[in-house]
């Protein structure tokens, strides 16, 4: 604990004081003497109030002031006398009025906590017992126990005030009284209930002096006890028994317990104590932790004028103390709990945390050992009690000064030798054990000289801190006109530390940090307000942000440290430490978590929600109450105290990761390979924090990992994906570049698991083969697709050295093998190798029958070379294989090979392994003809049977799939006669004009069949106006112009207008309801988010029907419907899913994907249109010729009106919706859950494949583009 001096003034009416009260609505401390009552501004010093007993009507002379109270509500101080008079003090009149009396008189009087009950004790003695001792149940020791005699009980010393004390419990429900008991003169406590029900008696303890507090929390009533050869503190519970003590650091007889009192928090016992002879006084504040009693803080006080009369916690600020003096001087004390811990940044830094104890330090280097309190590494004993511990600034951050309860200073320094005068060694290996840690070597115990005269009172000298090698800088309180501070910079000397230089400062300080970077300090004043000084050039001024503005916090923080983050991280913030490259802290949650202090504070999500977010690295869940303790430097522990005071070591994923980064910089592969193995961190992240470094120098990281089990293990935990972006995405700002897959847009495309394999391979075969031939191994093992055949030839290498070489065995490299690959797919690998004695190495490994493998491979043994092989391969199933062999076979084997083929598909393979000229290419051929006309694959069965010279057939192919030009060539080949040829080329005419074919319908009409008239009528109805024309004055049948072509033109100029109308009418109404549906998804969009964001219904056309995500977690909404649909549609012919994917995008309003089918409605009526340019053209410039120029130029003016409208019309029906070039993730297969809780808390929508597939449909996405560069207008009609 840390306390300045806040506040001190001298107060001539409290001279004799010896009650205090304080009034929490605007701090104004009541003391009272025996007839004076005075109330007075503890900032100002001002007396606000005076009221003596003398002034008040019908109060006895011989009253004096036995108690004190302020009544908040009432606003009035409520005063009892010893004469049995009960006063109440109004504030805003000081009227005092008498509001009751006691004729017997009143010795205490005691108020409940809300104020609502008081207990007043008297002069009179009222005996509270059981009965009689002899009628009493003694339980299971018997009757006998009623007579044996109670030990005589000690009366109080003289020194007692034998006056009563009242306390009451925190909640009011029960009080207690510590009185003298009239029989034995010793005092005992009794407990009431607040209806004045007496609950229990104490039983009889020996030695119980006059001071009482009932601890808030309820569990213990506090009380002193002297004992023949201590005193202490003792301890009873609710029904009177004992429930432990702690001694005092005095001699039995040397001092007296005036009083105890509880803080506000119960955290804090506060121990009013006086030297039997009066010569000092003493407060001591005791706090406790893991069943151990501390010493936090000692004020000493002299005698005389600085005797204390009065100590009261502050009723609202749990830490703040008031005390009164006995010449009138007031002091007030505001303490807060602050980690004494070194400041170093570097692995030198011992982490050592002192913790305050009397006279002692107790003193742990957190980074050699974890050492649960009370306990620790070692102990410095010191001449007076401590008061703070300060630690040096870097590059001796071990170093230590200990400022006394007497403004002494002890400085401790680390110089490597073994533990001296006033070091105890106690865990750290005392009693004949080894020494785990260095130990400090006292350098000498200091006076402070060159100060001016300043105040005797107790902690005047305060908030020292260790800027330099020899510097330190203290504050003290002056009372000039206000209470304000004054900054002093000492130098440590040979025999003492000397003051330089003095700065005032314009108010008191409150709290003082130190950066041991920047070596600045941070001065905090009562305001709240931040100052910054320079101890080389001895300036005080106001701390500034980067933006030039001054600091200033609403209200004064306990707890201080140096880091620039800019801005407020947390309001729920219960601890904090800042760490090389996080702000660590614990929140009111019970989280940990650790802030990049590299970040912007407004990048940084919120920190009170409390929730821990999924994947995120940066945040931990920990004990209910945890306080952060220290973080070791260049380390990744972080020390955590919990609220019984025990210590936990936890090591929080960001400062792990951040150490492995740290150790992959400096390429130290080991030491990050070390850190990751003991924190289970991915062994992907050696290769992906930086591929192309780690490639670079896979051979410096083999040479320094060099365990071939570390490096096996690295190997086998490979993965394709890249885990800074998916696992560690929070550690490493990659997420820009995420694709769908989860991979990075540099690793996309590449193969990670086989590049890395390959590079770490040749680093072992460079280093040392022999050595690492097992990881050599695990390198064939762990490719994409395993090389097993290539780890088999290796085993079989083995196998073939000498026995005498220092290598791995065969056996041993089989095995590992086993362990690695199943042994039956080794087997199967193995027996590719055709090696037999491979072969019975591996079976011997696995659990097959001999009875059933060795019979197997004798007939095998029995075969010709290229048939074994082929029958091996196709025992395997390798097929390609297998096909190879059978035709190194011969003639004799073409059936089986042939059979092989048509078996399993190879014609392809077989065609390339037989010369073109061989009956058995041909037969191939031919064979894989009837193949792909089996699947109507007609064009390409053709070409195989002309490979084969099976003509007929190619022509029946040709045939089918309509290739005018080489059936022809197939009827030369046959050698078709005039008549037989013109048969199939009216046949083949009437096939092409069923497929619209016109053009080419008309030549086979012509040239092949001698139909020339028929070719003229075909070309008209194709409305191929010119090519007619041209046949029509070729032959001289221009008689078709009147009977067929006329009527034809006319007959398509209104079919046209006919379609065109029709597509305009569509396309408008259309339009118009993509526009009706736009507005209404709209609404239904704004209406969801005003709602919460809950999803209506299943079918919902704002989400998918698969997941939502609302808030931070992903919630899945019609799981079971979802999975059901999904595994049927997987099981559905590709004919029935086509069928539903049409069905889907339907035109009915109201369908869920009616937007979507609109737009792909409106963009095949665009391109219809766009597509009939050609067709215009030809058709006007056929009506322009023939005379119809009406006809022509109103055609041309309604088609280019319908091409303005529809070009118009695109961007209305196309919205730009790219702007927002971020990527969305998709749910799905490919899709990492890292990168989906990333999206969340990134705000990004979440989107499923369904809904992916629909908005990235090009039809959906894309416009279509129209030819707007294709010439189709006749300019004669234009102008």
């Amino acid at each position: 604990m840390a306390a300045p001096l806040e506040k001190f003034h001298q107060v001539e009416n409290a001279r004799s004081a010896r009650h205090l009260a304080v009034n929490f609505d605007n701090g104004v401390i009541y003391c009272a003497s025996d007839r004076h009552v005075t109330g007075f501004d503890p900032v100002s010093g001002q007396v606000d109030l005076q009221v003596s007993l003398d002034s008040v009507e019908d109060v006895d002379r011989a009253a004096r002031v036995v108690g004190l109270h302020h009544l908040a509500e009432d606003c009035a101080l409520c005063v009892a006398t010893s004469t049995g008079d009960i006063l109440l003090v109004n504030l805003d009149t000081t009227q005092v009025e008498g509001v009751g009396s006691v004729a017997s008189g009143v010795t205490a009087m005691g108020w409940s906590p809300a104020s609502e009950i008081v207990c007043i004790t008297t002069a009179e003695f009222v005996q509270v017992g059981w009965g009689k001792k002899e009628t009493q149940f003694h339980g299971s020791v018997g009757k006998q126990a009623a007579q044996v005699k109670a030990e005589a009980m000690k009366p109080v010393t003289d020194w007692d005030d034998r006056c009563p004390r009242v306390t009451w419990r925190g909640d009011g429900m029960f009080f207690a009284i510590g009185s003298i008991h009239p029989d034995t003169g010793a005092r005992q406590v009794c407990v009431w209930s607040r209806e004045g029900v007496h609950h229990s008696t104490s039983e009889n303890v020996d030695g119980i002096e006059q001071s009482l507090a009932w601890r808030p929390s309820g569990s213990l009533i506090a009380t002193s006890q002297r004992r023949p050869n201590k005193h202490d503190i003792a301890f009873f519970e609710k029904n009177g028994l004992r429930h432990g003590e702690f001694t005092l650091p005095f001699k039995p007889d040397e001092i007296k317990v005036v009083e105890v009192c509880w803080n506000s928090s119960s955290t804090v016992l506060a121990v009013w104590c006086e030297d039997i002879d009066n010569k000092n006084s003493y407060v001591q504040l005791w706090t406790t932790g893991n069943y151990h009693w501390y010493l936090k803080q000692s004020l000493q006080f002299p005698g005389g004028e600085g005797h204390v009369r009065g100590v009261t916690w502050d009723p609202e600020h749990e830490f703040r103390l008031h005390v009164l003096a006995g010449a009138g001087g007031y002091l007030q004390y505001t303490w807060a709990w602050t980690t004494s811990n070194s400041q170093g940044r570097t692995g030198d830094d011992q982490a050592i945390v002192a913790v305050i104890d009397g006279a002692s330090v107790l003193m742990t280097p957190m980074r050699d050992m974890i050492v649960p309190p009370p306990m620790c590494a070692y102990k410095l004993e010191l001449p007076a009690p401590v008061n703070q511990v300060v630690f040096a600034p870097p590059p001796h951050s071990n170093d230590l000064a200990v400022v006394l309860i007497d403004n002494r200073i002890v400085i401790y320094r680390f110089e490597g030798k073994p533990a001296g005068e006033g070091v105890k060694v106690e865990a750290a290996g005392g009693n004949g054990f080894k020494h785990c840690c260095q130990f400090p070597t006292l350098q000498g115990i200091y006076s402070i000289t060159g100060l001016e005269e300043t105040s005797s009172y107790p902690l005047c000298l305060s908030h020292f801190t260790w800027v330099g090698d020899d510097v330190i800088v203290f504050s003290t309180v002056t009372m000039d006109t206000c209470p304000r501070s004054v900054l002093h910079k000492a130098r440590i000397g040979d025999s003492a530390i000397t003051v330089e230089r003095s700065c005032p400062v314009e108010s008191q300080i409150f709290g003082v940090a130190f950066d041991p970077n920047s070596l600045a300090v941070a001065i905090q004043l009562m305001d709240g307000s931040l100052l910054k000084y320079d101890h080389n050039d001895d300036m005080v001024l106001p701390w500034e942000t980067s933006k030039g503005e001054e600091v200033q916090f609403v209200v004064p923080c306990s707890s201080m440290a140096v880091c620039d983050i800019g801005g407020e991280i947390a309001s729920n913030c219960t601890s904090m430490m800042v760490h090389d490259e996080f702000l660590l802290l614990t929140t009111l949650q019970h989280t940990c978590r650790c802030i990049s202090r590299h970040t912007p504070v407004k990048d940084l999500p919120t920190l009170s929600d409390g929730k821990a977010h999924p994947f995120d690295e940066s945040i931990r869940r920990v004990e209910r109450g945890s306080q952060i303790v220290i973080s070791v430097p260049d380390d990744t522990k972080l020390v955590l105290q919990m609220p019984r005071g025990n210590l936990e070591t936890i090591h929080p994923r960001a400062l792990v990761l951040t150490a492995v980064r740290k150790q992959l910089d400096k390429l130290q592969f080991n030491e990050a390979f070390t850190i990751m193995r003991k924190h289970r961190i991915n062994m992907n992240l050696l290769n992906d924090h930086n591929p192309e470094v780690f490639t670079a120098n896979v051979g410096l990281f083999v040479r320094q990992v060099a365990n071939v089990n570390h490096i096996n293990l690295f190997l086998t935990d490979l993965l394709e994906e890249d885990v800074t972006v998916t696992m560690y995405t929070a550690a490493y700002e990659r997420n820009k570049s995420v694709l769908p897959g989860g991979l990075n847009t540099q690793e996309q495309g590449k193969n990670k698991i086989n590049t890395v394999c390959d590079a770490i391979r040749q680093a072992l075969i460079d280093i040392d083969e022999n050595q690492y031939l097992l990881s050599i191994l695990t390198t064939y093992v762990r490719k994409t697709k395993p090389e097993l055949e290539e780890a088999l030839h290796i085993v079989k290498k083995l196998r073939e050295l000498p026995v005498n070489l220092p290598h791995i065995s065969a056996e041993e490299a089989l095995k590992y093998l086993v362990f690695l690959v199943d042994v039956n797919e080794l087997y199967d690998i193995a027996l590719g190798t055709y090696d037999f004695n491979l072969v019975l190495m591996v079976a011997e490994k696995s659990q097959k029958d001999p009875k059933e493998y060795i019979p197997f491979l004798n007939d095998l043994r029995k075969l010709e070379t290229n048939y074994q092989r082929f029958t091996i391969d196709k025992h395997l199933k390798r097929y390609e294989k297998a096909l190879t062999h059978i035709v190194k076979c011969g003639p004799e084997h073409f059936q089986e090979c042939l059979s092989l083929v048509n078996e399993h598909k190879l014609h392809t393979q077989a065609l390339q392994l037989y010369p073109p000229s061989s009956s058995q290419y041909k037969e191939i051929a031919n064979g894989y003809g009837d193949v792909l006309a089996e699947k109507r694959r007609h064009d390409e069965a053709a070409i195989m049977y002309v490979k084969g010279e099976n003509w007929e057939a190619a022509l029946s192919s040709y045939l089918a799939c309509h290739q005018w030009q080489q059936v022809f060539c197939m009827t030369a080949h046959l050698k078709y006669s005039s008549d037989k040829e013109a048969e199939v080329a009216r046949k083949l005419a009437e096939e092409l004009k069923g497929r619209s074919r016109w053009g080419d319908a008309a030549v086979v009409q012509e040239q092949y069949a001698g139909e020339v008239e028929e070719a003229i009528v075909t070309l008209v109805q194709g409305s191929l106006w010119d090519e007619a024309l041209r046949l029509m004055h070729k032959y001289k049948r221009t008689d078709f112009i009147e009977t067929d072509l006329k009527p034809q033109l006319l007959e398509s100029v209104e079919g046209l207008h006919g379609n065109l109308e029709q597509t305009r009418n569509t396309f408008l109404k259309q339009k118009a309801r993509l526009a009706v549906v736009r507005q209404e998804k709209e609404k239904q969009r704004l209406e969801l988010i005003e709602s919460g964001g809950v999803c209506g219904g299943q079918d919902s056309d704002l989400f998918s029907d698969t997941s939502s995500a609302t808030g931070e977690s992903i919630q899945s909404s019609t799981p079971s419907t979802s999975s059901s649909v999904y595994s049927k549609m997987s099981g559905r012919s590709v004919k029935n899913r086509r069928k539903l994917e049409h069905k889907k995008w339907r035109l009915k309003e109201g369908s869920e994907f009616e937007d979507f089918a609109l737009i792909a409605s409106l963009a095949k009526s665009i391109k219809y249109v766009d597509d009939l340019r050609d067709e215009v053209r030809s058709l006007v410039r056929a009506l322009v010729m023939f005379h119809y120029d009406k006809r022509g130029e109103q055609l041309q003016r309604d088609y280019d009106a319908l091409l303005i409208l529809l070009d118009q019309s695109i961007p209305e029906i196309w919205i730009d919706e790219d702007k927002d070039t971020e990527f969305k993730p998709v749910l799905g297969p490919t899709m990492t859950a890292n990168a989906i809780a990333l999206s969340v808390q990134q705000g990004r929508s979440v989107q499923t494949a369904a809904d992916k597939e629909e908005t990235t449909d090009p039809v959906v996405r894309f416009a279509p583009v129209l030819q707007k560069e294709k010439r189709w207008k006749l300019y004669a009609l234009e102008t």
